[in-house]
């Protein structure tokens, strides 16, 4: 195909035992604008439009890795104003593959099916949004040329693969990308995961919200979990960064919406909404309590319910991971000496379990005739049991609301800083 003084693409890719990518642009017929030479937008054009290709570019990347870039690098060994030549820097292996064989197949793959749009629809269908865009970018360049462009691509083990388009397909290629709006935003979410299929690709997630997420899996989520036993027990309390690709396409006036899950936490730890509304419940009941004059000498300062609802939140929040969800944003302090304060065997915990278990509060003497005098002495008894545990509880009380208010702010400033 060359038309210079070059060597064969073919040639040139098996004795050097790299991949070759040759691109002619035709003359002018007469009557048409001339023909713009091809220059480094070109080349550059053609290089980018390789590095999305690669199998390795993920969902959420929005630029090359260093090792796509050099796998998949190619330098321009050849110049003239209607062809340029461009070598890949990797050398084959024993099986005639160059780190940039594939990426650069796929390549071509779109510019032969850059000759029909619905062809080209499908192809671009089954891409990342910046592979896309970067190709969008080299057909732009091509479509500049204003002339029919033929390409080869050769391989050191002897493949070789033509393609040719002309002007009005290149145009008419450029104007479909440009008229396909592509927006790709990244989402954190956290919900409930209720599928997650490696092999099938496919997950599901419903957000606390109770908006439904479904979709694919990328690469790396793919690989992590397909592993035998790797897949947590569904459903999961999880945190997932989902890539939501939507495409508008003019032409077609149709809405497509895609999401790929990039990254996933199937042990996140509580969060906020989990933890908040508990501490402040309890911190508020506490403080109402013990403002009543005389209050705490009778009756428990937090009910059974608060209790145990609180009691139970410390111990899943000292249980949890100390790296993630509220957990890291708390002082260790502060969990420990409310996990010790709320212990059964100290006085709020032991009073809140009293009442909780239908005991009554032992009144004064005169709260009743009792004819038995050891009986109404058991009874004197416990009610001065009962006041002195009510005024330790009251006095443990005090540091527990302390302690819930120093966890609340710091929960809060998380939020707001």
């Amino acid at each position: 195909m060359s038309r210079h003084d070059w060597k064969p693409a073919a040639a040139e890719a098996s004795e050097s035992g790299r991949c070759v990518i040759s691109l002619y642009v035709s003359a002018a017929e007469p009557g048409e604008d001339p023909v713009k030479p091809v220059g480094g937008e070109t080349a550059e054009a053609l290089q980018n439009a390789i590095y999305p290709l690669d199998v390795r570019w993920t969902a959420g990347m929005g630029r090359p890795t260093a090792p796509i870039r050099k796998d998949n690098a190619y330098g321009l060994a050849a110049q003239r104003d209607d062809a340029i030549r461009l070598v890949s820097s990797g050398t084959a292996d024993l099986f005639g593959m160059t780190p940039a064989s594939a990426a650069s197949v796929r390549l071509f793959d779109l510019i032969r099916a850059s000759g029909n749009v619905d062809a080209l629809q499908r192809e671009l269908e089954k891409l990342h949004a910046p592979a896309v865009l970067a190709y969008g970018r080299l057909a732009d360049a091509l479509a500049k040329l204003r002339s029919t462009v033929s390409f080869e691509l050769a391989a050191p083990a002897g493949g070789r693969i033509v393609a040719e388009l002309d002007r009005r397909q290149l145009e008419e290629a450029s104007a479909y990308i440009d008229e396909t709006r592509i927006e790709t935003v990244l989402l954190r979410i956290r919900g409930q995961l209720t599928d997650l299929n490696p092999s099938g690709k496919s997950f599901r997630l419903e957000a606390d919200d109770g908006e439904l997420f479904a979709g694919r899996l990328a690469r790396d989520i793919r690989q992590r979990y397909g592993k035998t036993g790797a897949v947590p027990n569904l459903p999961v309390l999880s945190e997932a960064c989902i890539e939501r690709r939507t495409a508008y396409r003019v032409r077609l006036g149709t809405l497509s919406i895609v999401d790929t899950l990039t990254e996933l936490d199937a042990d996140p730890g509580l969060n906020r909404d989990e933890t908040l509304p508990t501490f402040r419940r309890a911190r508020d009941r506490l403080r109402a309590a013990l403002e009543q004059d005389g209050g705490y000498e009778a009756s428990s300062p937090i009910s059974a319910a608060d209790y145990a609802a609180l009691a139970g939140l410390i111990g899943r929040v000292l249980d949890s991971n100390p790296l993630k969800g509220v957990r890291r944003e708390l002082e260790p302090g502060d969990l420990a000496e409310a996990s010790a304060l709320l212990a059964e065997t100290k006085p709020v915990g032991r009073l809140a379990l009293l009442e909780g278990s239908g005991y009554e509060a032992a009144g004064d003497e005169s709260d009743g005739y009792e004819p038995d005098p050891g009986a109404r002495a058991a009874r004197l008894r416990a009610a001065a049991d009962r006041h002195k545990l009510a005024a330790a509880a009251y006095a443990d009380a005090v540091k527990l609301a302390g302690r819930l208010s120093r966890m609340i702010e710091a929960l809060e400033d998380e939020a707001t800083g």
